[in-house]
């Protein structure tokens, strides 16, 4: 029940159109398959080959990408910062 109504919490942050649906996960994700694709291939080009590697990187880009669009939503005054961790902002739906 807690992770349906962080879902819940996230949904009215993130909306869905700003993510991409993952039938393997049956969930919204922030990276599409192409985008980790390219990623992948981005890093196998850059002679990055190590699974954990790769892994790390797909996942620090899908942060990245959750940040931007917190950011956009932000700017756009769709939602609010309503305090700090330490220099992280937490963001409720306004």
């Amino acid at each position: 029940m807690e992770e349906e109504q962080k879902n819940k919490i996230v949904n009215k942050i993130i909306p869905a159109d700003d993510l991409h649906w993952c039938e393997e996960e049956n969930r919204y994700v922030s990276l599409s398959d192409d985008e980790i694709n390219s990623i992948i291939m981005a890093c196998v080009n850059q002679e990055i080959t190590d699974e954990k590697h790769i892994y790390k990187i797909v996942k620090w880009a899908g942060q990245i990408r959750v940040g931007n669009i917190l950011l956009n939503n932000f700017l756009k005054n769709r939602i609010k910062i309503t305090g700090f961790d330490g220099d992280e902002p937490f963001f409720n739906p306004k």
